[in-house]
């Protein structure tokens, strides 16, 4: 353990030593001092170089301290000690036989014994030496904070956490590591100690610091030996502590190991223990990573690398995509690698890869070859966003499955939803069942019946899930779900749909306008940035969805710099997406921003595509709704009244079972009457707790904020203000802290009253300076000094509540 460890160390040191043993054995030095005659039976267990000498050191000076006779081992062949001394013994796996005899016949007859013990070691922990009261202590490796507290000098979290890495926190290697002035020093102590342990202690080094040391059989192979060698090589290894407690190689020692053998060394054991492995069936990651990364070549090291992405494709497609890649490279197929290519990179979300992979396949000789990348770029290009192109190359693959998702994009770009379709005689793949479900749901949406769609759609979700084989369609299951709730405004169960699913930026993206529907504005912000900071370059339809969240985000947060900042990326986004039933969300937001710039001929071509695609369908109502609602109102800020009626009228006396088409038409024509002056509180408090039940309550807090901000009665006024607290959301607390306002009136001055009467009348700030002689940056101030006091954060809010307060002065 280093000079620290050998008895000869300062008060302050033990006493840092000392707070690094285990609770459980700090309380039995407590016990000691408290009463040092008291019983004591304690096995003290730990790795080689764990401090287990350290820690009966530590047992012996409490004792020594409240002068009780120590017997050590070298006692053991001096005749038998005193009866009241204390018997504390070092390793005694390895005492001699006659030793074992001494130490069986002196425990009989002393009450306090302390032994140290390596666990799996072959050797002596006599079960005369055990009783009921025997306390079994393992010493841990160490923390991060154990080794900035055992630095005993300052030592940066940063610097303190890599070396507890480096070291796997075993105490020996750890003292070791901050005693060298550079790590290389300790690298060169280390391979001297190496060359003591001989080549099969090195060899079992190198497989163990890359795939672990469980399995001797393997590593028997490894070794060139049998089963018995396998142990005596692991008990050697052990013994020199160079292993962490679970017999896993520290990362400097693996370091030391593979700079001590060499880079060909290193090769013809790893190779020999993948071949192995391969043979054995069992899982090669680890292996074939590191030959991966050592640059490794040949036939073996390429199985190896295509069996290793097969087993890792799920959990981390992104890994399983590079050694498919490395595959590759080392001269496998890669036309026969290119499908189990392509999906690995389709699930780690590199379309444009699985699209190369694709194409690759489509000009190939063999027909089946160019069937599979047909799927392959058909499957692509639809979930990049192109369905048309994706539904045209389904249909030339030719496979009963793709047909079906064929179909569904059809559905989606407004083709009339024929009765399902069977390919009789032709078995459909597993995946073919998946988007059979998915295609029934999608025609069960657009025939009205949301009930039934959802029902469907979310059996073919978990299905895909179970199965592993969202990657295969045009889109995950989960997400073409989680959009048709959301047009039916089932939040809930949207979110339910996306979180249990795989995490990926559509889903973290569908997550955050689920968030923003129902007016969780802090939530949907925090889905949104996590897709910016994350993602790289995103598929045309995601990147729709993200530009459009932060024109949603911004217009309910009132920030019209932050629409003018989004419009041209999102404009941009809107231009490379084609309108298809899966984007009129998005296109929605794209509709009242552009009102909002001035700039809403931009977006008129896709607009009307959008409604002729739907017309197309037969307009169903759970498609249209929400673009009816945006439409309204986009013409409500370009001033367009009769649009604005329009949109209303289409929302206006339909059949449903859902609560968003009712909840939309009377808020609705709440909205245009409130614009026209005429604020009826019943209607609009009716209207506005119908946006609220469908999960609205920012649409439902933003129709009473407004029609409280118009409202000429103070009464009214003042009660619409209050109602809006019972729809949370960003716009309720303004409203809340305005109708404070309005009930206990804050004490304006009399340039403040003076200021705000002319504010009410309509004056501009620069008109006030000038009736005020005063300037306008003055009036500024005092303005802003007033909104602060009105708890307001628009001018509109503020003259209303002006309005209220000093209508009766």
């Amino acid at each position: 353990m280093g000079d620290r460890f050998r008895g000869t160390e300062s008060r302050e040191v033990l006493s840092v030593m000392e707070e690094l043993l285990p609770s459980q054995l700090r309380d039995v030095l407590t016990a000691i001092d408290a009463d040092p005659r008291a019983p004591v039976r304690v096995v003290l267990s730990g790795p080689p170089g764990y401090g287990k000498s350290t820690a009966l050191a530590a047992v012996a000076r409490h004792y020594r301290a409240a002068a009780v006779t120590v017997v050590s081992r070298e006692d053991l062949k001096e005749g038998k000690p005193a009866a009241d001394a204390v018997v504390l013994i070092d390793d005694a796996d390895t005492l001699a036989p006659d030793e074992q005899e001494v130490l069986i016949d002196l425990a009989a007859g002393v009450s306090r014994l302390v032994v140290t013990h390596t666990p799996g070691a072959a050797g002596f922990v006599a079960a005369e030496l055990l009783t009921s009261v025997t306390r079994h202590v393992r010493l841990p490796g160490w923390t991060v904070q154990d080794v900035a507290r055992f630095a005993g000098r300052p030592l940066g979290s940063e610097r303190a956490a890599a070396v507890q890495r480096a070291t796997a926190g075993v105490p020996r290697l750890v003292a070791r590591c901050l005693a060298a002035p550079v790590v290389d020093e300790l690298i060169d102590e280390l391979r001297s100690e190496l060359d003591q342990l001989g080549e099969q202690g090195t060899t079992y080094l190198i497989v163990a610091g890359v795939a672990g040391g469980r399995d001797i059989e393997l590593l028997a192979v490894a070794l060139g030996g049998s089963r018995d060698d396998v142990s005596a090589v692991v008990d050697r290894v052990r013994g020199a502590g160079l292993l962490a407690a679970d017999d896993t190689v520290p990362p400097v020692v693996a370091r030391a190991v593979r700079d001590h053998v060499g880079v060909d060394r290193m090769l013809t054991v790893l190779v020999r223990m993948l071949e192995a492995l391969l043979v054995a069936g069992q899982p090669v990651l680890p292996i074939a990573r590191e030959l991966q990364r050592l640059g490794a070549g040949g036939a073996v090291v390429r199985e190896g690398l295509e069996a290793a992405a097969a087993e890792v494709v799920l959990d981390d497609p992104a890994i399983a995509a590079d050694l498919y890649a490395a595959a590759a490279r080392g001269g496998s197929s890669r036309t026969r690698l290119a499908p189990a290519w392509a999906r690995a990179a389709v699930l780690s979300g590199r379309l444009d890869l699985a699209l190369r992979l694709g194409d690759e396949l489509l000009g190939s000789a063999d027909p089946t070859a160019r069937h599979r990348g047909a799927l392959v770029v058909g499957t692509v290009m639809a979930r990049r966003g192109d369905l048309a192109r994706g539904a045209e190359l389904l249909r030339w693959s030719g496979e009963p499955g793709a047909l079906l998702l064929a179909d569904l994009a059809g559905v989606a770009l407004g083709e009339v939803a024929a009765e399902e379709q069977t390919v009789a005689g032709t078995p459909v793949p597993a995946y073919g069942h998946v988007a059979g479900r998915l295609l029934d749901g999608i025609r069960e949406s657009v025939t009205g019946r949301s009930e039934a769609a959802l029902t469907t759609l979310l059996a073919s979700a978990d299905t895909a899930e179970a199965t592993g084989m969202a990657h295969l369609l045009p889109d995950s299951p989960a997400a073409l779900t989680a959009t048709v709730a959301l047009h039916a405004a089932e939040f809930d169960l949207a979110h339910g749909v996306l979180t249990r699913a795989a995490v990926s930026e559509r889903h973290e993206l569908l997550l955050g306008w689920t968030a923003m529907l129902r007016g969780d504005l802090a939530t949907a912000e925090t889905h949104r940035s996590t897709v910016q900071e994350r993602a790289g370059r995103l598929p045309p339809r995601d990147e729709l969805f993200l530009r459009a969240l932060e024109l949603g985000l911004a217009r309910r947060a009132d920030t019209p710099d932050a629409t003018r900042g989004s419009w041209a990326g999102a404009y941009e986004a809107m231009m490379r997406q084609p309108a298809d039933l899966f984007s009129l969300l998005p296109l929605g937001e794209l509709l009242i921003a552009a009102a909002r710039v001035g700039e809403g001929f931009r977006v008129a071509a896709h607009r009307e595509r959008a409604f002729e695609l739907l017309t197309r369908l037969g307009r169903p109502m759970l498609w249209s709704a929400w673009l009816d609602w945006s439409v309204f109102h986009a013409a409500v800020v370009s001033g367009d009244r009769q649009a604005a009626r329009d949109a209303i009228e289409n929302l206006t006396g339909h059949s449903t079972s859902g609560r968003l088409v009712p909840a939309f038409a009377a808020a609705g024509a709440q909205w245009l009457a409130v614009l026209d002056g005429v604020i009826d509180v019943e209607a609009v408090l009716a209207g506005a707790g119908l946006l609220h039940r469908a999960g609205l309550s920012w649409d439902a807090a933003r129709l009473t904020g407004q029609a409280a901000i118009r409202a000429t009665d103070r009464t009214a006024m003042t009660t619409l203000l209050r109602a809006v607290k019972r729809f949370p959301s960003a716009v309720s607390g303004v409203a809340e802290t305005a109708a404070s306002a309005l009930a206990e009136p804050p004490a304006l001055t009399p340039r403040e009253s003076d200021i705000g009467r002319l504010v009410v009348d309509g004056h501009t700030y620069r008109e006030i300076g000038e009736l005020l002689h005063i300037s306008g940056k003055t009036v500024e101030h005092h303005m802003a000094r007033i909104r602060a006091k009105l708890g307001a954060q628009d001018r509109r809010t503020t003259t209303a509540l002006l309005s209220g307060i000093l209508g009766d002065e």
